[in-house]
This record gives structure tokens, C-alpha cells and sequence, in this order.
């Protein structure tokens, strides 16, 4: 329908830097131009953002931005902490399972430890203003992390790691893909009719490449915006030239380099 399609665009430009909270969206008949659709189109498109409650509007005065979405911009990292404080939401996190293990092979390599030595396997439910948005699965060895309790987890990793351990992080290599959830995600996403969730596999490491965490996220679709800007004029490799390889003997970086991934201009 052409008014979901509408209300799509103008979520991503809400979320976007265009506007500020507080901000008025451009009149009805600006977007009955700019999208070339009805007065009708355009104020299904309008209610169904007040519905998300990212706009309100105001009575012979117009329409303005309420609130934004949590979003990921291609920026320095950021914990779920931090990225909701900066839009002024609070976020918590439900510890569900608390637990010491030997990895898989799997995870031994991803981690690039020996699967004799042991593992946290933790998972969190982190909910966003109370709303349940972000599964996160995650596997961290014991030896760097010997005294990390579900209290800990209960807050931000990221603080613990770097206020509390004094540690430095240097960033994260993640993959997205979009996956089907299971029945017990779905439950604890409150989520029906197998709505499609956004996956993110991350693999975050220190300043000497020492890979502290592998996790799996499972991130509320309808609900949770990850966007990038990237820039006409930028060029080459960029940030760190440390480098991470993979299960598959694929070489990846921390961040991108000249052996792996080049940015060029957009034509």
C-alpha cells in the first residue's frame, strides 16, 4: 500500500539527522508534493507514525517530531547504554540465562580460544522504555572475565569492561542478515505471525586483538532502525589496520583496510 511505503520513508528521514526532536514536519500538502500521493495517502501514512508515537500532532499548529527510534549510525561504537542515552531512552536488560561451559568448535575459533577452556554463555533480553526490542546471545571466555556476574549484565558490558577493568575496546566486526525467529523469541520479542527479525553476529576485540566476545542479537524489525550514512567523497581504507580471520579462513579487520574493503566515492 502506497501509504505504508510513505510512512517507511518518513520513519527513516525522522530517524535520520534531517530532523530534531521538536522539530515540525513539512505540511500535508509539501508531502502530497514530494510524494506525489493524496491528502488520504499522506494522512494514513502521518497516523500510523503518530501510532509509533515518533510524531504528535498539534491542534492549528502542525505536526512534530516527538521522539526518535534507537538507531545505529555507521559512527564510533556505541554499548545499548549509551546509544539510548542519547536519545534520551532508558534501557534495561532481563538476565535469562546465566551459565559456565565449554564452547563448540564453533565458538572455540570464533573466540580463537581452545575448546578446553571455558566459556560465559549468557542471554539477555533487552527491553527499551520496558519494551521488550533485542535478544542478545553472547559467549565470553572465563579467563578475561573471571569475576563477571549477572549483575554486571544486568547493566552495560562496555562500562564494566572499560570503567570497571580498565580495558580498551577498539571496535566490533559484525554481520547483519534478517532471520525467521523461533517460538520462544517470539514470545520474548511479543511478536506474532513470524515477523522476520534483524540478526547482528558480532565479534568484538581490544586494542591487541584479543576477541572478548561473540554475540548473536535478534533485534525487534518494526521497531529497531540500524542506518548508515556514507559519504560521497570518501575514499581508501580507514581506522585500524589490525586484523581478525574468521571461521572460514576468511580475513576480516576490525575495521575496514586496504586488503580487505575500500570505500570509493558513490557514482
Amino acid at each position: 500500500m502506497l501509504y505504508k511505503n510513505i510512512a517507511k520513508k518518513l520513519r527513516f528521514r525522522i530517524n535520520s539527522d534531517e530532523f530534531a526532536i521538536g522539530d515540525v514536519l513539512p505540511t500535508e500538502r509539501q508531502l502530497m508534493e514530494e510524494y506525489q500521493a493524496s491528502r488520504v495517502s499522506i494522512r494514513k501514512a502521518i497516523d500510523e507514525l503518530v501510532t509509533m508515537d515518533l510524531i504528535e500532532k498539534k491542534q492549528g499548529s502542525g505536526t512534530y517530531i516527538k521522539q526518535k527510534e534507537i538507531v545505529h549510525m555507521m559512527q564510533p561504537l556505541r554499548s545499548g547504554v549509551e546509544s539510548s542515552q542519547e536519545i534520551g531512552k532508558r534501557i534495561t536488560s532481563e538476565v535469562i540465562e546465566f551459565s559456565i561451559v565449554y564452547p563448540d568448535t564453533e565458538i572455540a575459533q570464533r573466540l580463537k580460544i581452545s575448546p578446553a577452556e571455558r566459556v560465559y554463555h549468557t542471554k539477555r533480553v533487552r527491553k527499551i522504555n520496558d519494551r521488550p526490542q533485542i535478544i542478545e546471545e553472547s559467549f565470553m571466555p572465563v579467563a578475561l572475565f573471571p569475576e563477571l556476574t549477572i549483575r554486571v549484565l544486568e547493566h552495560s558490558k562496555f562500562e564494566y569492561i572499560e570503567d570497571k577493568l580498565g580495558l580498551k575496546i577498539e571496535g566490533s566486526y559484525q554481520e547483519f542478515s534478517p532471520v525467521l525467529p523461533d517460538k520462544e523469541e517470539e514470545q520474548l520479542l511479543n511478536i506474532q505471525n513470524r515477523e522476520p527479525v534483524l540478526q547482528i553476529t558480532s565479534l568484538s576485540n581490544f586494542q591487541d586483538g584479543t576477541i572478548f566476545d561473540y554475540s548473536v542479537m535478534k533485534f525487534k524489525a518494526s521497531e529497531y532502525l540500524h542506518a548508515m550514512y556514507v559519504h560521497r567523497e570518501t575514499q581508501g581504507p580507514i581506522l585500524s589496520q589490525k586484523k581478525l580471520s574468521t571461521p572460514d579462513n576468511q580475513i576480516h579487520s576490525s575495521a575496514p583496510t586496504e586488503d580487505t574493503l575500500k570505500f570509493y566515492p558513490v557514482q
